[in-house]
């Protein structure tokens, strides 16, 4: 026995340590993001095209996109100094990057860019009962005709979808999921009409903003205003004024609606894309939470770092 006490406590050691390691790197991931961190985002578009009247949009159309949503979401917007005096020392940068992803799932390479065409169109990731099983809504699922998500833990999934009306006009625009979605069906459904800042485009949305609207819904923001008709606080963020209707088309400063002047020009309400440029800080603190310990996207950001 005593021949193999020194042996003994090597291994004793060599235990401890390994133990202790593992330990330090299971706690460094429980620390929250610090606010000036840079928190990237892979996307992958889902095309899928409705084969009797299909739209045509380019890889240069979707990264337009892509570069809008970085000017957005860093405060590189050229026209976020339009903001009034009042609102100004409120606009942030709220430091999330956004790219094309370039590995898929299975560890392959990839445009981040995935084209299929079918029957399938906007309208079937829609649940207008509240009460359709997630499994018939065929926009999310590939054997019926629409595409799987990709895991939310390492993507951002943004859907390209017709959503036209009876006239074939643009009837939706867009719509998103809230961080506690299902992960089948977990990401931005978006019409090529309202994507980018190529042709074509509908009217007022020219500049790309309807997607950096719907990714602010993804990442946990509500729109600004409160309930139609009401001066409640609608947005659960302390430094947007209490505002009593959305806004829509292109508003001139000043407009009051409950005793203050409105922000309409936040990127989370309904202006025209031209009328909206800017995030505040507390929207910016909103949006990070989620990544940070316990949060809803949590896994997003350690899978990404």
């Amino acid at each position: 026995m005593t021949k193999n006490l020194p042996f003994l406590i090597v291994v004793i050691l060599i235990v401890f340590n390994s133990a202790c390691s593992k330990d330090k790197s299971s706690d460094a991931p429980q620390e929250d993001v610090p606010f000036d961190e840079i928190i990237h985002i892979p996307i992958v578009v889902h095309v899928v095209n409705y084969t009797p009247d299909p739209f045509t949009i380019s890889d240069e159309k979707i990264q337009s996109q892509i570069d809008v949503l970085n000017q957005d979401f860093r405060k590189k917007n050229p026209d976020h100094t339009k903001t009034p005096d009042e609102f100004a020392h409120l606009v942030t940068d709220v430091g999330i990057e956004f790219s094309l992803a370039t590995t898929d799932p299975n560890g392959k390479p990839t445009t981040g860019i995935i084209r299929t065409e079918g029957l399938v169109t906007g309208f079937d990731g829609i649940d207008i009962t509240e009460e359709t099983p997630i499994e018939d809504l065929k926009l999310f699922f590939t054997v019926k005709g629409g595409q799987d998500a990709w895991p939310r833990d390492k993507y951002l999934n943004i859907w390209v979808a017709d959503l036209s009306n009876r006239n074939g006009d643009l009837g939706l625009p867009d719509y998103a999921q809230f961080p506690d979605a299902d992960p089948r069906i977990d990401g931005v459904i978006i019409d090529p009409r309202v994507l980018g800042t190529l042709p074509p485009l509908a009217t007022g949305h020219r500049f790309g903003r309807t997607a950096t609207h719907e990714i602010g819904h993804w990442l946990n923001l509500l729109h600004i205003f409160g309930g139609e008709g009401n001066c409640e606080k609608g947005d659960l963020v302390d430094d947007t004024p209490i505002q009593k209707y959305q806004y829509k088309g292109n508003p001139t400063h000043p407009q009051n609606s409950c005793g203050s002047n409105d922000m309409f020009m936040n990127f989370m309400d309904y202006v025209d894309d031209q009328s909206m440029y800017m995030f505040t800080i507390g929207q910016k603190r909103r949006i990070r939470d989620l990544f940070n310990q316990g949060g809803l996207r949590r896994s997003l950001y350690l899978n990404n770092r």
